[in-house]
């Protein structure tokens, strides 16, 4: 194992009304509450993490600093180490997770396009069960993708596989400096950085664009059960 998905964190107004869309209707299982703050579904500390941040508002020298923390992908890796090594040797800012933050070390960092990254020192434990759901992707908006692509694969020690179009789905005839994957499979799972593009959903005949905002993406038992429990709601 080189990397992998550990758990994504998104931004929630209503942590209780967010708790029920991805627990009930999403069916992701009971959502626990570590702190007034956050709502997390999953096992053994991954998958999907909710969190209300608060207001606060610094400046840091002509900086303002927000509450950015609470929307970021996390990847365990191999070597922590080896990874800080090299972002010290890029001259590339990161900053230690608090004591007691998480169950392993790990640091916070921005790739090229600002996107907030959590990296953990993977810790080897095997999962006691097969899990029920994963986290199957996450897209990543890139203005300059190839520029981001250099940081995963130079940085991070990822590397960068062939997109699999769906057979019959739109034109996809993507070019790498649009849309990237970042995968240890053949099925398009791991990390899609890619390019914000306003006509990507009418060319592909998608009801949504998910080439702007960035998006995780789940691997459910039953998707006709989720469409029917959204119907429903």
């Amino acid at each position: 194992m080189t990397w992998s998905i550990h758990h994504v964190s998104l931004v929630a107004h209503d942590l209780d009304a967010a708790a029920h869309f991805f627990g009930t209707l999403i069916g992701l299982g009971v959502a626990r509450a570590p702190d007034g703050q956050s709502r997390f579904i999953g096992e053994a500390g991954g998958g999907l993490r909710l969190h209300q941040p608060a207001p606060a508002l610094a400046r840091s020298g002509a900086t303002l600093l927000g509450p950015v923390g609470g929307r970021y992908v996390a990847l365990e890796v191999a070597s922590l180490a080896a990874v800080v090594a090299k972002l010290d040797q890029a001259g590339l800012a990161y900053a230690p997770a608090l004591p007691g933050e998480f169950a392993q070390p790990a640091i916070y960092t921005l790739d090229p396009a600002l996107n907030l990254l959590l990296l953990l020192q993977a810790d080897g434990a095997a999962p006691s069960a097969a899990p029920t759901w994963h986290i199957h992707h996450v897209n990543l908006q890139a203005q300059h993708v190839r520029e981001a692509v250099a940081f995963y694969t130079d940085i991070i020690g990822m590397a960068e596989g062939p997109w699999r179009a769906a057979a019959q789905r739109g034109d996809f005839s993507i070019d790498p400096a649009e849309l990237a994957v970042l995968t240890k499979a053949d099925d398009n799972s791991g990390l899609h950085i890619i390019r914000p593009d306003a006509g990507f959903a009418y060319r592909n005949r998608f009801a949504h664009n998910p080439s702007i905002g960035g998006h995780p993406a789940f691997c459910v038992p039953d998707v006709l059960a989720v469409k029917a429990r959204l119907e429903a709601a």
